[in-house]
């Protein structure tokens, strides 16, 4: 469901080679028919991670990983309903065939590539660790309103009330589109778990469109340890205003709204008087100390505390190009263009990151050349994200 029907593990690991992507997640690997094509598809390559059967020895690698939907009452029957989604990552095909015989009463395992399970974000710990201690919880997308684990529509306070006494366990938390490390930074709670992102890709196309870049042994070891210990060199990220929770709002009206304008009026649509979608930023700063501003260091990094590793703020290439150009993302030009830099430079982060200016002003139009330097910038303009509408990327660049 919501997944572009031509993402297999060939257009997955094409899509990183491309983005420049050297470790993705298997994903959904307690899918029946998933799980077949896993078990035929991937090679383990002594280090508990995998490659596609017959693809180079410079192809991405895969981790067995997952993610799940949890749905609940809290307390059961007559509590609060609580939507969370985790992610799941296991050392070895034994353990996940485990897990999914261990998880398989709690939920149609079959009907969903992430599927829903009538277990909370404690029992799913609870089963996992007891099925292999070596696997890693991460919840995904932590501050989303409904499936985010802080959420505003269906998500905790803290990480404790939705884990219990598993929540020492949770070394490290999704960040989301609509959030980057500098809105987590002053989170007490979060203080000691490393901030990671992903892509939470559901086309080839979207691989990539947030990484975490860890200093780690290439193996399923070396990613528990850098995910313990954070040893992160850096994170790339969307500008959190292009993701799409992250001001308050309510789509049916177009209504969109600070925190600060929201709790004006109550939390309430002033158009039609139903209830605002609370997003992100909101429950940011609901569950922040003092706010820590980042230090751009000229490069396109941003630092924080002492501790945390850096991060930088891109946007996805077809849409930088598609917004320059004010043109679909899909349309044949945008493909060309992006095509064509992606030949020339080795990968889409090449591109973004590391190509001079006078190579890609020789590499492409001088419009979408200004319009990839200024993003390393941060010289850009966004109409922010609402209640499930993505933030619009301003075609004027500074």
């Amino acid at each position: 469901m919501a997944t572009s029907r031509a993402l297999d593990l060939t257009s997955l690991s094409e899509a990183g080679i491309r983005k420049g992507v050297q470790l993705l997640s298997a994903a959904d690997f307690t899918h029946p028919d998933w799980r077949v094509e896993l078990g035929e598809q991937l090679v383990e390559d002594g280090s508990g991670l995998f490659r596609v059967k017959g693809a180079s020895s410079s192809a991405p690698r895969f981790v067995l990983g997952t993610e799940i939907s949890c749905v609940w009452r809290d307390p059961p029957v007559t509590g609060r309903g609580r939507r969370v989604h985790l992610l799941l990552f296991a050392p070895d095909f034994e353990t996940v065939d485990t897990l999914i015989a261990r998880l398989d009463p709690h939920g149609a395992l079959g009907s969903d590539g992430r599927p829903l399970l009538k277990l909370s974000a404690h029992d799913v710990s609870e089963i996992v660790w007891d099925v292999n201690e070596r696997c890693e919880i991460i919840p995904a997308h932590m501050w989303t309103p409904w499936y985010g684990v802080y959420g505003s529509r269906s998500g905790f306070e803290s990480l404790e009330a939705a884990f219990g006494e598993h929540a020492g366990r949770i070394n490290a938390v999704e960040t989301g589109l609509s959030s980057d490390p500098e809105m987590n930074w002053s989170v007490p709670e979060l203080e000691s778990r490393a901030l990671v992102s992903f892509s939470d890709a559901h086309s080839a196309a979207n691989v990539g469109r947030e990484l975490t870049v860890f200093e780690m042994e290439p193996s399923y070891q070396g990613l528990r340890e850098a995910i313990t210990s954070q040893s992160i060199a850096e994170t790339i990220e969307f500008f959190p205003e292009n993701g799409k929770y992250h001001l308050d709002g309510h789509r049916a009206c177009g209504v969109r709204m600070l925190p600060s304008e929201s709790a004006e009026v109550g939390s309430e649509c002033p158009s039609c008087g139903k209830k605002l979608t609370l997003g992100v930023l909101n429950r940011v700063e609901s569950l922040s100390s003092e706010p820590t501003a980042g230090r751009p260091d000229g490069s396109g990094l941003i630092h924080g505390p002492e501790g945390r590793p850096p991060f930088r703020r891109l946007v996805p290439l077809r849409d930088l190009v598609a917004a320059r150009l004010g043109m679909g993302r899909a349309t044949k030009t945008v493909t060309v263009i992006v095509d064509n830099l992606i030949d020339r430079f080795g990968s889409e982060l090449n591109v973004l990151i590391d190509a001079e200016s006078e190579e890609l002003q020789r590499a492409t139009n001088d419009d979408v050349a200004a319009a990839i330097t200024a993003v390393r910038r941060g010289d850009i303009e966004i109409e922010p994200g609402y209640d499930g509408v993505y933030g619009k990327v301003d075609p004027i660049f500074g």
